[in-house]
């Protein structure tokens, strides 16, 4: 199979894989682009998207070199780069980085509450920021409600560890 040939069945296989996960604020609206690095030996990129509650975003990328055919992906929490000689491995990581980050996001939601609590915010006005989270028109930086259910308990307990006796 050529280079272009292995590239696009890989592209197609991957839009099919992002069809179950995209737009899904669960998923962070996730969303792909490809890109095409000039100078860069026909080196294309396919950047995975998506948000974190409040609206940061962060990315999944993926990058295909066709000098030898091969694809790199930067793994998200550890920062490696995985090197792959063939597509279908390539998919299977992007697979389990994806569902990884309704992971990320909760992770993202108790760092944020972690910060507000640092900062001396009572529990009114934490329910406050994820109030404003939950009704934020940023589809991806928004909250699911399961995202909200873990915030809201979060909040609740790191209440009682304040709490004189907790």
């Amino acid at each position: 199979m050529s280079s272009s040939s292995a590239l696009e069945e890989c592209e197609q296989r991957l839009q099919a894989l992002l069809a179950d996960y995209q737009y899904r604020v669960v998923y962070g609206n996730l969303r792909a682009q490809r890109s095409e690095w000039p100078g860069q030996d026909g080196v294309v990129n396919f950047a995975l998207v998506y948000e974190l509650p409040g609206g940061s975003t962060s990315q999944i990328n993926v990058d295909y070199h066709p000098t030898n055919d091969s694809f790199c992906i930067m793994d998200v929490d550890t920062a490696e780069e995985r090197n792959c000689s063939d597509a279908e491995a390539a998919l299977e990581l992007v697979r389990e980085s994806i569902a990884r980050i309704p992971e990320r996001r909760l992770r993202r939601l108790r760092e944020d509450i972690d910060r507000w609590f640092g900062e001396g915010k009572s529990s009114h006005e934490m329910f406050a920021e994820i109030n404003k989270l939950l009704q934020t028109d940023f589809k991806g930086g928004s909250l699911t409600h399961r995202e909200l259910k873990a915030g809201i308990n979060y909040i609740l307990e790191l209440g009682k560890k304040k709490a004189p006796g907790g």
